[in-house]
């Protein structure tokens, strides 16, 4: 599921017309607010995903700094169950869909970060469903034979059911803005527990 687009909105004044503006804010997502005040529970970017029985709205909280923080969130399904996440992120979400990633019939929230800095190393979370709302699943990191020439700059993305990862593979002369070892391309196997190569 794609992530639906942002837009940016400046507050020009602080006091009960900001706030009025970064609640409505919030009750419609995928919003971009800036400089609205300083309540903690104020969404600086939001995130709104949906598809497959359930639907996600995530956000950063407006203080936080881009390059490391939190994110936080609330994970409908249509049964009425609903779940709040708060996360530990380094750097920014890059990415968030709702797709069926282990086969179980219920859709898993994934989201993707990609660090601050020059290397932009990626992360991603997975969220599937339990009895008891919903919990992070173990996603491996990659191997010491997968790291082979690898720099960060990982690309994320959900293709056909599928968590995909790829980024550049550096050799060894390299410099750090021009890899020419291709592209390494790999996908997530939950009943594996490892990332294998993408054919």
């Amino acid at each position: 599921m794609k992530r639906r687009s942002r837009s940016g909105t400046a507050c020009a004044a602080r006091g009960r017309a900001c706030r009025r503006i970064c609640l409505l804010a919030l009750a419609v997502p995928a919003a971009l607010l800036v400089g609205c005040g300083s309540d903690e529970n104020l969404a600086e970017i939001t995130y709104s995903v949906e598809g497959r029985g359930a639907s996600a709205s995530l956000w950063i909280p407006v203080n936080e700094a881009r390059s490391i923080g939190t994110y936080r969130g609330v994970l409908r399904w249509d049964s009425g169950e609903t779940t709040e996440i708060t996360s530990e992120r380094e750097g920014m979400v890059t990415g968030v869909w709702l797709e069926d990633l282990t086969g179980d019939e219920n859709p898993e929230l994934i989201v993707a970060m990609s660090s601050a800095g020059s290397g932009s190393y990626g992360g991603v979370d997975v969220y599937g469903k339990t009895s008891r709302g919903s919990e992070r699943l173990c996603v491996a990191p990659l191997g010491a034979d997968q790291r082979e020439g690898y720099m960060g700059h990982d690309t994320f993305n959900v293709e056909d059911g599928t968590l995909v990862r790829s980024f550049p593979v550096y050799l060894a002369d390299d410099p750090n803005a021009e890899p020419t070892g291709g592209t390494a391309l790999w996908e997530y196997s939950f009943p594996e527990g490892r990332w294998v190569q993408r054919r």
